[in-house]
């Protein structure tokens, strides 16, 4: 059900804003909303908080830094299932406790954020100091400088030729030239594709003899090193066991603030509500004594609420009737609570629509649970998300209902599973012939869907027919609610009249009767009756659609929403799908089933039993748990929702404290 809305309007005195910004933050009950324009005709202004926004986001983002180096170089220690334990709550006193540190904390944060750049200036030099020995490795043999020129009377000419060469063959290729003036050449090292090379000529022939090993495709080699490569190298591996030095007492630097890290991700949480609150802060009407916050709040709360303003903070409050723009708030018990996030996916009621959420889970658990239909499966649903419910208490309210409806779909598919016996698959008697030689059966309550798919496809439009006329049942009851009585003819009785009158003639079809698996035919005048009844409905879409508009006009749009019966036909086929999904688990199953008792009883084919029986199955469970709830969806968004669900309102955001690693509720 929607939650009734009230409107507040707080007003107080200015000293008194950060106090009653903060409880109200720690309170998250009451949507803040832009104030009113006639409060600047009072001589109200609002407050531009942007630049202390912008500070406060510096300083979260220094935070997360800080932890983020903390989890790198430090890693907290967490279970498996730590994702469901939730936020930590924090009293009152824990809190105030906790801002008296924000100033350490914060110094603190800069120096792991300092010390993980240093590591990182450090860690490039590294490479760049390896990247040099890698240019230099080549050069290791070579005794004298990279950069050397020569003598007074010689010249040196140092570099390499693109291919794998030996002395001889540069010799022979050098010498093949006319003219060509004489050099000393050495090799350095040869590696392939590469010949690295140490010439010496006489300083009058250096231009001719370096031109002549250019045509050869020489290059010199291009280098800022100075010394001897060996002992360039010996110092650049000096610098970087330095540098390593220096990057491991950095990190034994941050490892020592690890117990920090509790107070440092408050600090993040701390300046993410003071972001907030001053986003918040901008909302405000303010004089130079007085501020005025408006705003929506539960009306369950508002008393309550109300009193506290009053006695802590000698507030003056006022409550009136929320009106048309007030936010929706949806609450509702427990078995059906936790598909409202199902219903805030699509869409938020608007005004004077009904929350579906009750009505759409009893369809949602029934639906999801005859298209995964295995005990089994439903059975490791159920206690998996029960167990886990179970042992972490704290865990945040979305999660905790996303699992009860996992539970609750759990409840379902193992019913529908024993319904239609199967428990993984055929599991009891494939196990039972494959091991024991003697095949033991469990039959279904009902029918199995894989031998009899006609009945089970039957079944499932019959769901689905229900399903769809209960939506257009909720849609009749907001008609009535709102006394439209022309839409609650002409968009729901009618269409009950002509989809119920054809529904029933078909039992005259003989067609239909031997698809269903039926014997006896509708008498004849139930069959008159059925035809009346569907007749009557047509007419009263095509007169009745759109009643203000004149009289070809109005058939006109008569005749294009008759048209719309093709889409109910659509509708019913959609629940086919059903049909699809529970006999594509029950089939992948038994198809697992088979190949792991292909390899016989002994020892080797029970262990290739059970490999095959957990991969096999762990594989079925999530595809088809993901593709029934994805398929749930579909149905009662597009089929359910289609006939009486628009959706538009907007949620109910209260100013709270959306934080990351801890969470503040005050009592009132």
């Amino acid at each position: 059900m929607k939650v009734p809305m009230s409107r507040i309007t707080i007003y107080g005195g200015k000293k008194d804003r950060k106090a009653v910004l903060e409880f109200l933050q720690r309170q998250q009950c009451v949507d803040i909303c832009e104030p009113d324009a006639e409060n600047e005709d009072l001589g109200f202004s609002n407050m531009n908080t942007s630049d202390f926004q912008s500070e406060f986001m510096r300083e979260k983002t220094v935070g997360e830094k800080a932890l983020a180096a903390l989890d790198r170089y430090a890693p907290e220690e967490k279970g498996l299932l730590s994702s469901f334990a939730g936020r930590r709550a924090l009293s009152a006193e824990e809190y105030y406790s906790y801002v008296d540190d924000i100033p350490e904390m914060m110094n603190i944060a800069e120096r792991l954020c300092e010390a993980e750049e240093e590591i990182g200036e450090k860690r490039g030099r590294i490479v760049r100091r390896r990247s040099e020995l890698d240019e230099l490795s080549p050069w290791m043999k070579l005794d004298v400088s990279l950069s050397e020129t020569g003598t007074k009377n010689s010249s040196c000419i140092i570099g390499m030729f693109p291919e794998e060469l030996t002395e001889a063959q540069l010799t022979e290729r050098y010498y093949s030239a006319d003219a060509a003036p004489p050099v000393y050449i050495e090799i350095v090292n040869t590696l392939p594709r590469q010949t690295c090379v140490f010439a010496l000529c006489s300083r009058t022939d250096a231009a001719a003899c370096e031109g002549r090993l250019r045509e050869l495709g020489f290059s010199r080699m291009k280098t800022s090193y100075d010394g001897v490569p060996s002992e360039r190298a010996e110092q650049i591996k000096q610098e970087i066991a330095a540098l390593e030095r220096e990057i491991s007492a950095l990190e034994r630097e941050i490892i020592s603030y690890k117990g920090a890290r509790s107070s440092l991700k408050f600090m993040v949480d701390y300046y993410a509500m003071r972001t907030e609150k001053y986003g918040v802060l901008s909302k405000l009407s303010q004089r130079n004594r007085v501020f005025v916050i408006t705003g929506f709040v539960p009306s369950a709360e508002a008393a309550p609420l109300t009193a506290a303003l009053e006695h802590k903070y000698n507030a003056a409050v006022e409550i009136e009737d929320a009106g048309e723009d007030a936010p929706v708030l949806l609450k509702n018990r427990y078995l059906t609570e936790p598909v409202e996030g199902i219903v805030k996916t699509f869409a938020m009621p608007s005004r004077g629509e009904i929350d579906p959420t009750s009505i759409m889970a009893f369809f949602y658990y029934i639906l999801f649970g005859m298209m995964l239909s295995d005990a089994a499966y439903g059975l490791i649903m159920f206690l998996g998300c029960f167990i886990a419910l179970k042992k972490f208490k704290n865990m945040e309210p979305d999660m905790k209902k996303s699992l009860r409806m996992f539970m609750y779909c759990g409840i379902s598919t193992m019913f529908w599973g024993v319904m239609f016996g199967s428990y993984f698959g055929d599991i009891v008697p494939t196990v039972s012939r494959t091991f024991f030689n003697h095949e033991v059966t469990i039959p279904p309550l009902w029918f199995e869907p894989v031998k009899d798919p006609m009945k089970m496809l039957m079944f499932s439009f019959v769901i689905g027919i229900i399903h769809l006329f209960t939506g257009l049942g909720v849609k009749l009851y907001q008609c009535v609610k709102a006394k439209d009585w022309v839409a609650a003819f002409g968009d729901c009785i009618f269409w009950y009249m002509l989809i119920g009158g054809g529904i029933l003639y078909l039992f005259r079809v003989d067609m239909f009767l031997s698809m269903a698996g039926l014997s006896s035919k509708l008498p004849a005048v139930w069959g008159t009756v059925a035809a009346v009844i569907a007749g009557i409905g047509a007419l009263g879409i095509l007169l009745f659609t759109a009643p203000k508009n004149k009289m070809g006009k109005r058939l006109a749009k008569g005749a294009y929403s008759l048209y719309g019966v093709t889409s109910w036909l659509s509708d019913i086929l959609s629940y086919s799908r059903l049909l699809a999904l529970g006999l594509a688990t029950g089939v992948i199953a038994t198809v697992f089933n088979k190949m792991g008792s292909m390899f016989g009883s002994g020892i080797v084919g029970a262990v290739i039993f059970a490999v095959v029986f957990l991969i096999g199955h762990t594989l079925n469970l999530g595809i088809n748990a993901l593709g029934a709830y994805v398929h749930t969806n579909r149905l009662q968004f597009v089929e359910f929702f289609g006939k009486f669900f628009e959706g538009g309102g907007k949620e109910f955001h209260p100013f709270a404290a959306h934080t990351k690693y801890y969470k503040f509720k005050e009592e009132i």
